[in-house]
């Protein structure tokens, strides 16, 4: 992990140096191990570093090339060095160092804008380009690593995080009206757009290309829709997914400091760490590379306590139990003034106190479980696929199969509403679904939305056009591909990195890696789903996995933790008299309607608060934010000395 900024004066300009230092600063927290820039005329490229590698211990960067007409910086990491290095040095390219920055800047001068294209890894990167006057920026296929910019008038600046941004006072705060109406709206579909007008995001898996003439962005990795991966019998599907997955986790355990694994006792993150426990069972002097960190919730359902213990047994890895990090309102208004953006998620600010103990024991490194969920659980959307074939047998099977799934939502209709949904609305043909949809849209808006504010921001149009997914022949396989990669997943990938960047620490996630994805998008359906999610996962694994862990089928539900942030007193104070409702963005009655609603099932015992609990976090979270830095009129009472105890 690092951080980067930079300038680039269009008009020619000489970059300003006090600007960039400036900017520097902002970004100090995410690269305490080095920092430096370049400045070279109109361009100024500044970049803070964190070592998580042996090979960062003898990086520099910025990182210019032997002529000093290329220079690079680079937050992430190269999980394909192997593979690269020889291609590389195929083409006569000669290394001076084995760093990932160097190995990036010499992909770029081999194959220049489509450089993305053949790493695999996690980054976001800026090059500078001097024989062809350019500037040229990439980011990660999922934006694991982070990258905002703006232009304005003849200047194009970025950085990893929004604040630098403002440092130069050309840059004016002003609120994106139509990027609110998302998260107002509980419905996140942008993944360019930031709660600000004129600062944007690069969207993951594509590169960005600066002239002083225009600014072109391009799409360079998407998944083939017509690749099938058919094999004969399951044994070679899993064989094909243990090879993936190991090579996953190898090329992700280079550190220099101990490792720490995040073990929530669900089957993604046990998966990774008993397959790491078997490996050093092989390898007794890697045992003390590793240690596992896990929130424990005594007394409360969420509680995964006898998971964790029974995947620690297996091993001798130091284990570490941790209570969670109390939400509180003076941490989520910390958030607000650090990153100036919204705030963590409960469910996310809850691992903080994780977090600080694996920093204190030397970690700068915490791998995960994330993206087993989004690409090995398999959709719902199955049963389209099945009439369709008229498969009517494995269909009510599945139905079947899956009742303990979605049974709190369809608890009156637990066949026929899931099957309506996902089984025969995908087979209406074209025509109607457009007018469907259409009709759709049009009540589509939350009740709490004003109506004039969701027209003005074409909340409509932009809910019909966000989405890019290619023509998958699969209905499951269009919504595996279409739900990851959706501006909301993209929004929570963000605030994870931002978080473990708080506590210099690098997270590392092996269900995400790219050649995984590929393969898991291309597989049947029975393979994600047969019986229970993640059919080829724990086939794959096997006995290395604890019987309790592997008869696993339903996950630990966070919903609490975000109902306790909501109903603490600080909050349920600001929901009574919201600034966002003075801005005639939503209605302020049928929003305090709808938190009374989550209050009276959450003090009841009532599952159905989890319904409320996300849309009302979204709008507390822009509540928050705007208060803070734009209504000054209506802030409550408890902000200004909120304000004080975190400065």
């Amino acid at each position: 992990m690092s951080g980067l900024v930079g300038i680039y004066n269009l008009n020619g300009r000489p970059a300003d140096p006090i600007l960039l230092q400036r900017m520097i600063d902002r970004v100090a927290h995410r690269g305490p191990d080095a920092s430096d820039c370049w400045i070279n005329g109109p361009v100024g490229m500044g970049h803070v570093m964190l070592q998580t590698t042996p090979e960062s211990l003898y990086e520099r960067q910025p990182w210019l090339d032997e002529s000093e007409a290329i220079c690079l910086t680079l937050d992430g990491r190269i999980d394909n060095r192997e593979e690269l290095i020889l291609s590389l040095e195929a083409a006569d390219f000669h290394l001076r160092t084995d760093t990932d920055a160097e190995l990036m800047l010499r992909a770029y001068q081999r194959w220049g804008e489509h450089c993305p294209e053949h790493v695999v890894g996690d980054f976001a990167l800026v090059i500078w380009d001097g024989s062809r006057q350019q500037l040229f920026c990439a980011r990660d296929i999922l934006g694991l690593k982070p990258f905002y910019y703006c232009l304005h008038g003849s200047s194009f600046c970025w950085a990893s995080e929004i604040p630098p941004l403002f440092e130069d006072e050309a840059v004016t705060r002003r609120p994106n009206e139509a990027m609110i109406a998302e998260f107002l709206s509980g419905m996140v579909v942008t993944n360019t757009e930031t709660v600000y007008e004129g600062i944007s995001r690069l969207q993951p898996a594509h590169t960005l290309v600066v002239r002083t003439d225009r600014v072109v962005t391009r799409r360079y990795w998407t998944i083939d829709p017509h690749r099938q991966i058919e094999y004969s019998n399951d044994e070679d599907y899993a064989h094909h997914f243990d090879e993936l997955f190991s090579e996953a986790i190898r090329c992700r355990l280079r550190s220099h400091r101990p490792i720490g694994l995040e073990l929530s006792g669900g089957l993604d993150s046990s998966c990774v760490v008993s397959f790491l426990q078997s490996s050093s069972s092989a390898h007794p002097q890697d045992r003390d590379r590793f240690r596992t960190y896990s929130l424990i919730f005594p007394g409360l359902p969420c509680d995964e306590r006898p998971f964790i213990d029974a995947v620690a047994a297996q091993g001798s890895f130091p284990s570490n139990c941790v209570l969670p990090k109390p939400p509180t309102m003076t941490g989520f208004l910390d958030d607000v003034l650090r990153y100036q953006d919204l705030p963590d998620h409960p469910n996310g600010a809850m691992n903080g106190s994780l977090r600080a103990l694996a920093g204190q024991q030397g970690c700068r490194v915490l791998m995960t479980g994330a993206g087993g969920d989004e690409w090995l659980t398999g959709s719902f959307f199955y049963y389209a696929d099945l009439l369709r074939t008229l498969k009517l047998g494995t269909l009510l099977r599945r139905l079947y199969a899956d009742r303990p799934l979605y049974c709190d939502r369809y608890s009156h209709d637990l066949f026929s509403a899931p099957l309506v949904q996902f089984g025969l609305l995908p087979l209406i043909p074209q025509s109607c679904r457009k007018l469907g949809k259409w009709l759709l849209r049009r009540t589509q808006r939350p009740d709490w939305i004003n109506p004039r504010f969701w027209e003005r921001t074409h909340m409509t149009e932009r809910l019909r056009q966000a989405s890019y997914s290619p023509p998958f022949s699969s209905y499951a396989q269009q919504d595996l591909f279409s739900s990851t990669l959706h501006g909301l997943s993209i929004h929570g990938i963000e605030l994870d990195e931002r978080a473990a960047s708080a506590f210099g620490l690098e997270s590392r996630h092996p269900f995400n890696d790219r050649r995984l994805i590929e393969y898991a998008l291309a597989l049947p359906e029975a393979q994600r789903w047969r019986d229970k999610p993640k059919f080829i996962l724990r086939k794959a694994m096997g006995e290395l996995l604890p019987p309790l862990i592997r008869e696993r089928v339903l996950k630990a539900d966070f919903s609490c933790v975000f109902a306790q942030a909501l109903i603490a007193e600080s909050t349920a104070a600001i929901f009574q008299s919201l600034a966002v409702s003075s801005m005639g963005w939503v209605d302020g009655g049928k929003t305090w309607n709808v938190y009374q609603a989550m209050r009276r099932c959450y003090d009841h015992n009532d599952e159905m608060y989890r319904f409320y609990v996300d849309s009302l976090w979204m709008i507390f979270g822009v509540e928050l934010w705007f208060r803070t830095f734009f209504s000054g009129d209506h802030c409550d009472p408890l902000l200004p000395a909120l304000h004080e105890a975190v400065s």
